[in-house]
């Protein structure tokens, strides 16, 4: 069975310090293509999550200058996070509950990087991929 480690272990946790200002999390999450980052007290801590949304909302749609917001000021509290050993399938219940399109992926208190609907789909249509194979060799022998 696939769990949120298989899907995350491979990649860079994405993230920002506390210390960063809107526009700091802003560039790193274009220069990395995604839509939201944890943003990471100085131990290392999960205490936020600076997405896409949040940056038109609560900086743009205010008229705030990006580079001088403190990301504390503009950032979401995290609303749910997910486990390692946690399947996809969890996940997205989570991430539909929540309303959210980005979760924490944690192990047990430790910060080990963000899960994204995409990241899901990915899985999704793997498995469905290789069920569609095994059927074939089934019909075909």
């Amino acid at each position: 069975m696939i769990t949120i480690r298989h899907v995350v272990c491979d990649r860079e946790p994405y993230f920002v310090p506390d210390t960063a200002t809107a526009m700091d999390a802003a560039r790193y999450m274009a220069g990395r293509n995604i839509g939201a980052v944890c943003v990471l007290d100085p131990e290392g801590k999960l205490c936020g999550i600076f997405s896409e949304r949040d940056l038109l909302k609560r900086v743009v749609i205010r008229g705030l200058d990006p580079a001088a917001a403190p990301i504390r000021d503009v950032m979401s509290e995290p609303r749910a996070v997910i486990d390692c050993a946690d399947t996809p399938r969890k996940a997205l219940e989570r991430m539909e509950q929540v309303g959210s399109r980005h979760l924490p992926v944690v192990d047990g208190e430790k910060f080990v990087g963000m899960l994204s609907m995409r990241d899901i789909m990915r899985v999704e249509i793997s498995e469905q991929g290789a069920e569609l194979q095994l059927l074939h060799e089934y019909i075909s022998h």
